[in-house]
């Protein structure tokens, strides 16, 4: 995960403050509860790009010798891979 629970509830306080300043959304429950659940989607959220990070590496590691051989560019396969089972299986990146 490349950024903390810290910082996440930290942009989620700021999201939360703003929604409210410039009157864009109106709280149905309270805005602590508000703040909790949007670091819960968040971190959510974050934890399944992690485990998508480690399946296409998992994927790759299975053809290394053809990545190797073909010279082709590790980091634009993993990109390539990650966008097409993120397309596939409905997640936003």
């Amino acid at each position: 995960m490349r950024l903390t629970k810290e910082q996440v509830e930290k942009i989620a306080h700021i999201v939360v403050g703003k929604l409210k300043e410039k009157e864009l959304v109106e709280f149905k429950a309270a805005e602590p509860k508000v703040h909790e659940r949007m670091v819960e989607v968040f971190l959510a959220d974050l934890r399944a790009e992690d485990s998508l990070d480690r399946e296409v590496e998992e994927i790759l590691k299975g053809h290394s010798g053809e990545i190797d051989s073909q010279r082709l560019d590790y980091r634009k396969m993993f990109n390539i891979v990650k966008g097409k089972l993120a397309r596939e299986r409905g997640i936003v990146i």
